[in-house]
């Protein structure tokens, strides 16, 4: 039996030792202590296991742009999953147990707004020159990412990270730095137009809609 084996097999002991039976709980307790024993096993390796990396591709490869970091920070604490930013590999990397799901949610999420941004540009940015359009496009993402973070919340929850996937972080990314998102609106105070643009982002988040899945599955779908 391999070592991630034996932990599977550790971790099925466990659950049967909060069985009701004292009995069994006790048996089962003994042979799972034995069995970390015997693979050198500690606690905490058993509760790692159940922590996952999933990655999502961001817009940018180095520093990425404040609505997408924003979007990331909401999908993060909607699955209490630790969150990197892998500078060079231009990815969003979800730590935790629901990592996977974190990441998928991600995804779906950035190809949506980047339809909107499209489709804001073409319908109301025509005319504007182009570092224009892409100051005035960052507003209108910034709303629809306030506006979807809502909703978001209210569908997966907004807990802490569990105390396994900080010490993950501590493990396998001891290293990190922080870095501030790139800000391509820098005025203290919005316009009018702004306001506007704004808006229309609120709005066009309002179609975004996220249902469990069937079945008991951890998957949803955004439409």
């Amino acid at each position: 039996m391999d070592h991630s084996k034996a932990i599977d097999k550790i971790k099925k002991l466990l659950r049967l030792a909060a069985s009701d039976n004292p009995h069994e709980a006790a048996a089962a307790m003994r042979q799972a202590r034995a069995m970390m024993e015997k693979f050198r096993i500690e606690e905490a390796d058993v509760a790692l296991s159940d922590i996952f990396e999933s990655a999502s591709r961001s817009g940018s490869k180095v520093n990425p742009v404040r609505w997408e970091a924003n979007l990331a920070g909401s999908v993060k604490r909607a699955y209490a999953c630790e969150l990197l930013f892998m500078a060079g590999l231009g990815e969003w990397r979800f730590i935790g147990e629901f990592a996977e799901v974190a990441s998928y949610t991600m995804t779906l999420l950035l190809r949506q707004i980047r339809q909107a941004r499209r489709d804001f540009i073409a319908d109301k940015l025509k005319r504007c020159k182009a570092a224009t359009k892409t100051k005035r496009a960052d507003v209108f993402c910034d709303a629809w990412v306030y506006q979807v973070r809502k909703q978001v919340m209210a569908f997966a929850g907004n807990d802490t990270p569990s105390s396994a996937a900080s010490a993950y972080m501590l493990k396998h990314h001891p290293d990190t730095t922080k870095a501030d998102p790139k800000d391509r609106n820098t005025a203290k105070r919005m316009s009018n137009r702004s306001v506007s643009d704004a808006m229309h982002g609120i709005l066009a988040a309002a179609d975004v809609q996220l249902n469990h899945g069937v079945k008991g599955q951890e998957q949803q779908r955004l439409h």
